[in-house]
Parts: structure tokens; C-alpha cells; sequence
């Protein structure tokens, strides 16, 4: 789990007991963990600091961790995420699994179960840097989930956008021909000049 020692945990947990006893455990793996106590804190972080893993209670005093993910993921479906729990919660557990998570930690935390989580994570993380390709600008297509991301926004791709950025990597330093992409990208389809001109305009967007 080497590929933790440089990361940065988002830390949202309300209660001071629990945050004085996780961080030291966190720090084990990690480089730092950031505390937020409430939702628009956790956000104010996210959004000013490079945050690499998020670790969420759900059951927070005033709100739900969930509602914090959710925002999350509307523009960030890769950083992993970990939510926090005291008991097990089945409809926040239903809910919790369409927000692509890491894994769930039962409170107290079980040391074991963390090791396992942060494993999990580490591979996560692994993965898309190999899934990765650094374009102009800072700009990052991956390939497994078809989707353009820069810093913390990630961008949905439409099936033509989705062909034609399979081309660019697949025909890396080649010259790429008008040719091409009518039959890669438009499939043969009838692909007038003003087409393609307006598909390029639309990606320089």
C-alpha cells in the first residue's frame, strides 16, 4: 500500500471522540487526514485541497453523509470513497451502493476491516493510473469508464466522443486523417465537412 504514504484523506465526522481516535490510525497509511464536521465544510475542503480518499459518517448530528457523496459523485466517480457507520443500516445501505463506494466501516473500527479498506483503495487507485491517459491542458481520458476529467470534475462522454478518443490512443503518434474518423468515429456514416468541424469544436469546448 506504498501508493498511500503521498495521499490525503477527507475526514466528514462529527464527533470529536471518534475523530481524536481515527486520525492516528488513518495517518498510518496516509501522508494526512483533513477533518470536516459537517457538510459544507467537507465540501470547502474537497473543493480547495487535493483530497485523494473521502471517508464519510453517515449518521451525522444534522445531516446525512450521504447527501455529501452524492454531490461527490455528480462530478468525481473515481476517488474512492468510504463511509462510516455505527450500526448497520439497510436502506442507507441500499442507497450506499449506487454511489460506487470503496467499502463500509462499522464503528468502533475493526483494525483488521481498515487494512482491508485502505487495501481496497490502493488498488482502486492503482487501477486508474493504468486506466489513465494525460491529455493537453490537464486533461485525463480513462479508459474503463470513458469519461475526461481535470482536477476534480469529470466529464460524460457520448458514444462518438468515446470512439474517437479510443482512436487518438489507439493510433498514438500517428497522424489521424479525416478518413479515419468517418470510418472510426462516424462508423462510415455520411460525415460532411461541417460535421466534423462542429465534433471538433465541441471537444475544444
Amino acid at each position: 500500500m506504498e501508493i498511500l504514504n503521498e495521499k490525503r484523506i477527507l475526514l466528514l465526522e462529527d464527533s470529536d471522540e471518534f475523530i481524536e481516535n481515527i486520525i492516528s490510525l488513518f495517518n498510518m497509511f496516509v501522508k494526512e487526514t483533513l477533518v470536516a464536521k459537517d457538510i459544507k465544510s467537507a465540501l470547502k475542503i474537497y473543493n480547495q485541497e487535493k483530497i485523494d480518499i473521502i471517508v464519510s459518517d453517515i449518521n451525522l448530528k444534522q445531516e446525512n453523509g450521504l447527501d455529501f457523496i452524492q454531490d461527490i459523485r455528480q462530478t468525481n466517480r473515481e476517488i474512492p470513497i468510504v463511509v462510516l457507520s455505527g450500526y448497520k443500516d439497510e436502506e442507507y445501505l441500499f442507497r450506499a451502493m449506487t454511489l460506487n463506494l470503496s467499502g463500509y466501516l462499522l464503528k468502533p473500527v475493526n483494525f483488521k476491516s481498515l487494512v482491508e479498506i485502505f487495501e481496497s483503495c490502493a488498488k482502486k487507485i492503482k487501477l486508474s493510473l493504468m486506466e489513465s491517459v494525460a491529455l493537453k491542458d490537464g486533461f485525463v481520458y480513462n479508459k474503463e469508464l470513458k469519461t475526461i476529467s481535470k482536477e476534480k470534475e469529470t466529464f460524460t462522454l457520448n458514444k462518438k466522443e468515446i470512439l474517437f478518443f479510443d482512436m487518438l490512443i489507439l493510433n498514438k503518434n500517428k497522424v489521424i486523417t479525416k478518413e479515419m474518423i468517418a470510418s472510426m468515429v462516424y462508423e462510415n456514416e455520411n460525415m460532411s465537412d461541417s460535421a466534423l468541424n462542429n465534433f471538433i469544436m465541441r471537444l475544444r469546448r
